[in-house]
């Protein structure tokens, strides 16, 4: 418990992020400070139209993310793009180009 308060202090706040999120201070790893990550960004930033989360083949942590997407979506109206990078040098990043020309209304 002490590592995790170092990184995020204990208190009301984000005790109502991670339930927001049907967490709690027990859950540790990627998958928390991505959430924490996102709602940083959402309070510091009003202009976010799309969170895109690039994934290493295979990274069980980032599929945990990643099932998230539809959640976070839901709940901030951003939508969530997973790339996933095999190591075979194909191109992936095509999958942002629908939001980065017409923009997240459009796309959805």
């Amino acid at each position: 418990m002490a590592i995790f308060k170092t990184i995020y202090p204990l208190n009301d706040e984000l005790f109502e992020i991670l339930a927001k999120h049907h967490l709690d201070v027990l859950h540790r790893g990627e998958t928390v400070d991505n959430i924490m990550k996102i709602e940083t960004l959402l309070r510091h930033y009003d202009d976010i139209s799309l969170f895109v989360q690039t994934n290493p083949a295979y990274c069980c942590p980032s599929l945990v993310t990643q099932a998230l997407s539809s959640h976070l979506e839901k709940l901030t109206g951003i939508p969530v793009v997973s790339i996933e990078y095999d190591g075979t040098h194909a191109v992936k990043n095509e999958d942002i180009i629908p939001y980065l020309k017409l923009g997240r209304r459009e796309v959805l």
